[in-house]
Parts: C-alpha cells; sequence; structure tokens
C-alpha cells in the first residue's frame, strides 16, 4: 500500500487526518470488536489492535523508522532525570488516593478472585499487567505522541492524554477506579517526550502501577 501525502507546511494536512482516523479506529475495534472474553482472545485482540495495525500503519503507510516513534534508546539522562519527579508526583497521589478517599473500597482489583492467590496474583502482576503497559506505550505515547509531536510539541503529551481518556470512556472505564492509570498516562507522556524513548516510560508505568496494586493489597 503507497499512499503519497502531499507534503504542506499547515498545522492540519491530509495525512493527520488519515493517522488521526486510524487511531480513532484502532480504539473503537479495541472496544467493541464482537469476540467471546478469554484470555487468549483478548491477548489477540490487545495485540492486533494496538499493536500490529499502528506498526503497519507507520512502516507501510507513513514510511517512518520506528525510532521515530519511540524504539530507541536515547537522552537517557533527560529519561532518569525526569523519571524521580514523576514518581515523587505519583508519591503524593497515592498517599491523598489511598488515605483521603473511598478508593480502597472501589478499586476493582479488590473483586478478582486472583488476589487471594499469591501466584495468581504474580502473574496477573508481572504479565497481564506488563502486557497493558506494554501495548499502552508503544500505541498512545510511541504512535499517537510521537506521532503529533512533530507540528504540536510538548502539546502532543495532552493529546495523547485526551486520547487516553477517550479510550478509557469508550471501555466504560473512565473512572476514579483507574486515577492511577490516568495520571501514569499523562506523566509517561512528559517522561517519553523529553527522552524520545518508550524505554523510560514504560518502567516508569510499569513500576507505579505495580506499586499501586501492592500498596492496595497490603491496606486491605
Amino acid at each position: 500500500m503507497d499512499i503519497n501525502y502531499k507534503k504542506t507546511n499547515k498545522l492540519f494536512d491530509a495525512e493527520m487526518a488519515v493517522t488521526a482516523v486510524i487511531i480513532l479506529a484502532c480504539m473503537l475495534l479495541f472496544s467493541f470488536f464482537p469476540i467471546e472474553r478469554n484470555y487468549f482472545q483478548e491477548i489477540a485482540m490487545n495485540l492486533t489492535f494496538l499493536l500490529l495495525l499502528p506498526l503497519l500503519y507507520i512502516k507501510i503507510v507513513l514510511k517512518r523508522n520506528l525510532t521515530e516513534f519511540g524504539f530507541q534508546i536515547i537522552k537517557w539522562k533527560e529519561g532518569f532525570f525526569i523519571m524521580p519527579v514523576c514518581f515523587l508526583i505519583m508519591g503524593v497521589l497515592f498517599y491523598v488516593v489511598f488515605n483521603y478517599t473511598n478508593f480502597k473500597e472501589d478499586y476493582f482489583l479488590g473483586d478478582y478472585e486472583m488476589t487471594n492467590s499469591f501466584w495468581y496474583l504474580l502473574v496477573y502482576e508481572f504479565v497481564i499487567i506488563n502486557l497493558i503497559v506494554f501495548l499502552y506505550e508503544v500505541f498512545f505515547r510511541g504512535f499517537v505522541m510521537s506521532y503529533f509531536r512533530k507540528k504540536f510539541n510538548i502539546y502532543a503529551v495532552f493529546i495523547q492524554f485526551a486520547v487516553f481518556l477517550f479510550f478509557l470512556y469508550s471501555l466504560n472505564e473512565l473512572s476514579f477506579d483507574y486515577i492511577f492509570y490516568m495520571m501514569t498516562a499523562l506523566l509517561a507522556g512528559l517522561i517519553a517526550y523529553k527522552s524520545k524513548s518508550l524505554v523510560y516510560s514504560y518502567l516508569f508505568s510499569i513500576i507505579v502501577l505495580i506499586a499501586g496494586d501492592i500498596i492496595y493489597l497490603k491496606l486491605t
């Protein structure tokens, strides 16, 4: 497939319009694709709409190198410099949420039977959560933010954050239960923007989300 976009200096152009449609299509297909709910099909759906389709679009249609979308280790000083600041922000959020809200009573993890088994919980945190974080980083920080940063600079961080909120809304998951996922999306976007790499945003996200679950389980 070969689509030659006319290069212009306009803020919005045909390529951006098509890319926005692809982003929206991937999210909506993920949200409403009719499947029998089981782990294998859900994993296949995740990989198809949040990884495979975006990568094919980048390579075949946009004809751009994946290093432009965060698949590289670069500016490691910027990555490691900003991560402690973001961890501090999340630490403050953890303290406020766990001490001054009803989060402990309402968090969706409390409804999962796997929390009663150490091994099931281990698989959930280090396999399922790991996969989710990886796919979210590739799609939202890699595909969405890296594409829009070329014309919108730092505002691309907020664009990918808004797209992520819409994604949660389409899944009926835009609720306080996902406050850590929301804040992580914003801060991981900032880390990826400064470092131009998904490595540091991925490390930040996986540490924060697993830490949040561990704290929750310790307090309940």
